[in-house]
């Protein structure tokens, strides 16, 4: 009888544990729905439709070869001197914007939008969609709630969206991301055509940071080997064969790519001095702090909430992450690997590689406060998404943890999860808050690229995105703003004039003015 009341007892704690794990699931959606949305319609709402920044560049380089049809494979791969990057990727995205959509920006923050929640749906397969005996299923669906609420974070007043080639990035992300998951499906089905088609792929698009995904995905594989007995196959070799050739042939394919000016850049270890006097300047800490926290929340998240304690909460936010990091590498060390595992581990060493090539790459010619930019919040962002990886898959202890790890390995990172979950709330509020004020800014924008050609005395007085065109020479800015005005793009385009009802009505300038602003 006693038997037969324990296997009841037994039965209805599992139909409870099974609703209770249905009711999370369907919770943990409806956060993915409503910050995908939140995101989406942000960008077609508030992200700059005009042309800016390193866009002039595209423009120069590439669309204008494309415009006069002589474009040739070797424009997709063209890049500056100095610390740049091919980006060919953009570039493809760009010949789309100007084929079917008149040169609107906006299309390619729509691109990256779709390409984080093709990131969701895979973090999802890693570690929600299959049923485990664990009963870890609850904290799953709140780790991929809260990696959801990442991913369409609008965090710095949305900065990830407004500048749709920031937003762009995703796209990169996700194919690191592919690259990873095939990488373990070569390692335990032994086989590699799918890796090599990969590793081309993402060797070819993502440029630099293909060489930093592979490390890391290289990283990954071996200390499951070293950490795994389970995971230890002769076989390992012909990986590491496949990813160094494929990645080879295609580092010599970028050797022999053209670069803008005719010159060839210096080396980036040339950096390490000047690296060494921004370490001297005592700002140091920056390189540390700031990564690990402005993913979270880059500007205060409650108005009321004073500067000085915000930088008290920001000191207290990295010691906790910084625990976090430590806890999750010890994690790393005793684990029996799976692939959530596996992609964990190297999407934190590619963050951290992100991080280590924004400090030698850009901090040391611009000095620490470089550092602390909006955009680079979707890199920085990568290690929030592993910590949460990690911790939704349980230890594979078989005794029964005591209260104190239960509450430290559970409870604790469980309430930090829903308190990132309730910032996205006020950070939201605040980027909406925006829009009014993005809108005058875009059609500010417009207005100056207009009176640049008709009063080049405006120059003098140009707005911080426009200082691309404005730095030109006469000649060469006339050239390219001539060139959206005949062929009707951007904010000359009566159609992306209608799709954003803030950009003025601008008409394509005359010939004869272009004439005589050039003579």
């Amino acid at each position: 009888m006693n038997s037969v009341a324990l296997i009841q007892q037994n039965d209805r704690r599992l139909a409870t544990l099974s609703s209770a794990q249905y009711v999370a699931r369907a919770l943990a959606w409806l956060v993915a729905a409503v910050t995908m949305l939140n995101a989406l319609y942000f960008v077609l709402r508030v992200s700059s439709p005009v042309i800016q920044a390193d866009a002039w560049y595209f423009l120069d380089v590439f669309l204008r070869k494309a415009i006069n049809g002589g474009l040739s494979l070797g424009d997709f791969f063209i890049k500056r001197v100095g610390a740049d990057h091919a980006q060919p990727l953009f570039k493809l995205e760009m010949l789309l914007e100007w084929r079917y959509f008149d040169l609107d920006f906006v299309v390619g923050a729509v691109i990256g939008v779709i390409a984080a929640a093709a990131c969701a749906v895979i973090f999802y397969r890693i570690s929600v969609a299959e049923r485990h005996q664990d009963r870890g299923d609850i904290a799953r669906c709140l780790a991929w709630a809260s990696i959801c609420a990442v991913l369409f974070s609008l965090n710095g007043t949305g900065a990830t969206w407004t500048w749709p080639l920031v937003a762009l990035e995703n796209v990169t992300t996700l194919i690191i991301l592919v690259f990873m998951l095939v990488v373990w499906h070569a390692h335990r089905s032994k086989r590699y055509l799918a890796l090599a088609m990969a590793t081309l792929l993402l060797g070819i698009t993502c440029d630099d940071s293909a060489l930093v995904a592979v490390i890391a995905v290289v990283f990954a594989l071996l200390l499951a080997q070293l950490c795994d007995p389970a995971q230890r196959h002769p076989s390992t070799w012909k990986i590491l064969a496949v990813i160094g050739v494929c990645m080879v042939f295609v580092r010599i394919g970028y050797a022999y790519a053209p670069i803008f000016g005719g010159q060839r850049s210096t080396p980036i270890s040339s950096n390490w001095g000047p690296l060494l006097d921004r370490f001297r300047e005592n700002g140091w800490w920056k390189w540390i702090v700031l990564p690990l926290v402005i993913p979270v929340s880059y500007q205060i998240p409650l108005r009321f909430t004073q500067a000085e304690i915000w930088m008290v909460l920001q000191i207290i936010i990295a010691t906790l992450l910084l625990v976090a990091h430590f806890l999750f590498w010890r994690k790393a060390f005793r684990s029996k690997y799976n692939l959530a595992i596996f992609v964990a581990i190297s999407l934190m060493v590619v963050s951290y590689g992100w991080v280590a090539g924004i400090i030698l790459g850009r901090v040391a010619t611009f000095g620490n406060d470089y550092v602390n930019q909006p955009r680079y919040i979707l890199l920085y962002a990568g290690h929030l998404i592993a910590l949460l990886l990690m911790w939704a898959e349980p230890p594979q202890a078989t005794l029964q943890p005591s209260k104190w790890r239960y509450v430290m390995g559970i409870w604790v990172p469980a309430s930090a999860c829903l308190i990132l979950l309730l910032v996205q709330i006020p950070l939201s509020i605040d980027a909406w808050h925006k829009q009014p004020y993005q809108w005058a800014y875009d059609a500010l924008m417009a207005r100056q690229i207009d009176q640049i050609v008709r009063d080049p005395s405006q120059v003098t007085d140009c707005l911080p995105e426009e200082h691309s065109i404005c730095n030109l020479a006469p000649g060469k800015r006339l050239q390219l703003i001539q060139l959206l005005s005949v062929n009707r793009l951007n904010i000359f385009s009566p159609q992306v004039q209608r799709r954003h009802h803030y950009l003025p009505p601008l008409s394509p300038i005359p010939a004869e003015s272009m004439n005589t602003q050039a003579q």
